[in-house]
C-alpha cells in the first residue's frame, strides 16, 4: 500500500537509470578520458543499463564535443584596480551521430561560477579554483546526461538540408 501511495505522488525510488536503447554503447569524440567531465559522466553511467566505450566500433551512438573550453574571466574589481573574485565560464558545444549516419543539431551547455581571489593567500585561490573547475564539470556532465534521456531527433545529413528529420524512439 505504500509503495503504492508513493508511487501516486511522482516519488521515485533510486535504482537503474534506463536510457534510450540508442545509447547503450556511447563513444565519446573528442575528450580525454583525464578529462573531469568525461570522469563525471563515467560515474553517472554507471547506474545505467547503458556503458561508455573505449572502441567507436562497438558504439550504438557517438557524443561529439565540438569545443570543451574554460574560461577565467575577471568578475570584480576593487577601487584599487586589484582583482577580487574571477569567474570561470565553461562552454561545451556537442551532437550525437548514429551508426546509420544520422546526426544531431549541434547544441550548447555552458556554465560559470565566481570564486574569490586574494593576492597575499595564492594557494588558497589556487585551491578554490580548482574546486570551482570540478564542480563546473559536475554540472556540465549532468546537464549533459540528463540531455542524453531526452528524446532525440536525428537526421542524415543530406537530409538535415532538406530539413526532413526523423524522431528516434525508445
Amino acid at each position: 500500500m505504500l509503495a503504492l501511495s508513493l508511487s501516486a505522488c511522482g516519488y521515485h525510488l533510486r535504482g537503474v537509470t534506463a536510457l534510450n536503447p540508442v545509447y547503450a554503447k556511447v563513444f565519446v569524440q573528442g575528450m580525454s578520458e583525464s578529462d573531469p567531465v568525461y570522469q563525471q559522466l563515467q560515474y553517472l553511467f554507471q547506474n545505467t543499463q547503458s556503458q561508455l566505450v573505449r572502441d567507436p566500433k562497438r558504439a550504438t551512438a557517438t557524443l561529439v564535443i565540438d569545443k570543451n573550453q574554460v574560461i577565467q574571466r575577471v568578475a570584480v574589481v576593487t577601487p584599487q584596480a586589484s582583482v577580487q573574485q574571477y569567474e570561470l565560464y565553461q562552454q561545451i558545444k556537442y551532437h550525437i551521430e548514429l551508426p546509420d549516419g544520422r546526426s544531431t543539431e549541434p547544441q550548447t551547455l555552458g556554465r560559470a561560477l565566481n570564486y574569490n581571489y586574494d593576492p597575499v593567500g595564492v594557494l588558497a585561490s589556487t585551491g578554490n579554483q580548482q574546486q570551482i573547475a570540478q564542480e563546473l564539470a559536475q554540472s556540465l556532465a549532468q546537464l549533459l546526461f540528463y540531455r542524453l534521456s531526452a528524446p532525440i531527433s536525428a537526421a542524415k545529413p543530406k537530409d538535415a538540408a532538406q530539413g526532413a528529420s526523423e524522431a528516434v524512439q525508445p
